[in-house]
């Protein structure tokens, strides 16, 4: 299955949306919400939401390095472009140094 990063941003975006009508959060979800200082998730909702992730796209994903990455640079806090771009990265790896840029 080949996913597009406008593909995976727009099932994202549907699901948080979807997820924040239970929420105690009115605004609307874009690429730059944060995940937990603004829509109040934790990591362990973030773990569920990377679990449905992966179900709805029939693969497995490194959520764990994902988490650690984030706990390791100081700011901890996750925009919803950086998941998109993790979950991007999944379908369409870098292309190794040398290679054509896509």
């Amino acid at each position: 299955m080949t996913q597009s990063r406008q593909e995976i941003l727009d099932y994202v975006l549907e699901s948080l949306n979807e997820l924040s009508k239970d929420w105690d959060y009115s605004e609307p979800v874009g690429p730059a919400t944060l995940l937990f200082s603004e829509l109040g998730l934790d990591s362990l909702d973030l773990v569920v939401l990377g679990t449905g992730m992966q179900e709805h796209y029939q693969k497995q994903m490194p959520f764990a390095e994902f988490l650690s990455a984030v706990g390791e640079r100081g700011q901890r806090d996750v925009a919803v472009s950086e998941l998109v771009d993790f979950i991007d990265a999944q379908f369409n790896p870098e292309p190794a140094a040398g290679g054509s840029a896509r």
